[in-house]
């Protein structure tokens, strides 16, 4: 009898040790009841748009985080936390220099919160507008440029607006970028005079006023694809895996499969073909296209020269061809080779517009030139060459 006893007693305590672990992996974290002291030793340093907070944390050992608490002039409320490691944070998206005030609070793991402390910050010039200050709209091929200076890198949406048949603004491009500095084209537009704007807007809706102008478009049309054709010189590269220069003016921009253009493999970079665009003309721009499955991959054309010639040299040598520009593409995600994101998919499927100087000369033969492709390796391979300019004479 003892030993049953002894051994239900055993049981009865293993089963009230097993309830007791379970119930203290689902317990919520203890919470002391008891608010951590406040944020001290505070100093602001404002900066563009935005102001940096430097502080001291409290010596609570349960601190979790800090956080910081601002209204906008448009009576949204907006907050910033950082882990109880951190001695700095950073509040954002001030559309104005005025002065703002911002309470910081120590928040510990039961959720208790300290006493705010408030602390006032005036940001500097906001991104957005000092975008909008840099901006230079000129009338180009087919539409207008706009080009900016982004010294900050903030991500920011330039939007242009045109007038239209009534008289009203309206959007025609939306241009995102955090580069440094940079140019927003819009195209197919007609050579008429136009009334154009132009403003800034941030990731958190700041807007800014608006840049207006009226320009006229230059004129700009598609060059017709069926009049151009391969020219054969002699140190071009040689094609093969079923790749024609015709397959560059078919038509057919999006495909995985033949016809398109493929070198062979006993080139070397740099490579080039040539090819009659059978009328002359001031090249505007050119747009290609990358073959489906090797968007920024493998074969695909990375940095480019393109040369024009009214009498290419039967030689085959660079004689009597002018460079018309130099272009290297750049993946919009920039993630390694094999990874693509919905950006760098889009941009496959639009095509990739290299732009052609305005002080270019007419040209009637073009020499693509190939200098590197984007797995270094012996073959050129893509799809399709749309050409624009004013072939008139």
């Amino acid at each position: 009898m003892k030993r049953l006893i002894y051994r239900l007693s055993l049981c009865l305590l293993v089963a009230m040790v097993t309830h007791a672990c379970k119930q203290s992996a689902i317990a919520p974290i203890e919470n002391d009841g008891v608010a951590p002291g406040p944020v001290t030793g505070v100093t602001v340093t404002n900066l563009s748009g935005a102001a940096k907070i430097t502080y001291k944390v409290p010596p609570d050992l349960d601190l979790l985080y800090v956080r910081a608490v601002y209204t906008t002039k448009q009576g949204e409320a907006r907050e910033t936390k950082v882990s109880s490691y951190n001695n700095t944070l950073t509040v954002v998206g001030f559309g104005d220099t005025d002065s703002y005030e911002v309470k910081l609070y120590a928040v510990d793991k039961g959720g208790n919160i300290s006493q705010p402390t408030s602390l006032t910050v005036k940001p500097l010039t906001a991104p957005f507008k000092l975008i909008r200050n840099s901006l230079q709209v000129t009338a180009n091929f087919g539409g207008i440029d706009v080009a900016y200076q982004n010294s900050t890198e903030a991500d920011i949406a330039i939007v242009i607006l045109m007038n239209n048949s009534v008289g009203d603004f309206v959007p025609v491009n939306t241009g995102y970028t955090n580069l440094k500095q940079g140019v927003i084209l819009t195209r197919d537009l007609k050579a008429t005079e136009a009334k154009f704007g132009v403003y800034v807007r941030d990731r958190w809706g700041n807007l800014s006023d608006t840049l207006t102008i009226s320009l006229t478009p230059l004129y700009e049309v598609r060059l017709e694809r069926t009049l151009m054709k391969e020219v054969k010189l002699p140190t071009d590269a040689t094609l093969g895996f079923s790749g024609t220069v015709a397959a560059l003016f078919d038509g057919v921009s999006i495909t995985g499969a033949a016809p398109y253009y493929h070198s062979n493999s006993g080139n070397v970079m740099p490579q080039w073909f040539t090819y009659d665009m059978g009328v002359t003309a001031k090249i505007s721009r050119m747009v290609w296209w990358m073959r489906s499955g090797f968007y920024f991959d493998l074969h695909a054309p990375r940095k480019v020269e393109i040369w024009g010639s009214n009498n290419p040299a039967a030689d085959g040598s660079f004689n009597g061809w002018t460079l018309l520009t130099t272009y290297e593409q750049i993946k919009p995600s920039g993630l390694p080779n094999g990874q693509l994101s919905t950006a760098d998919n889009e941009a496959a499927l639009a095509g990739e517009t290299i732009t052609i100087p305005l002080d270019a000369p007419k040209v009637r033969y073009i020499r693509w030139k190939t200098l590197r492709n984007w797995s270094d390796g012996p073959y050129v391979n893509f799809t399709e060459i749309a050409m624009y300019g004013d072939p008139r004479p």
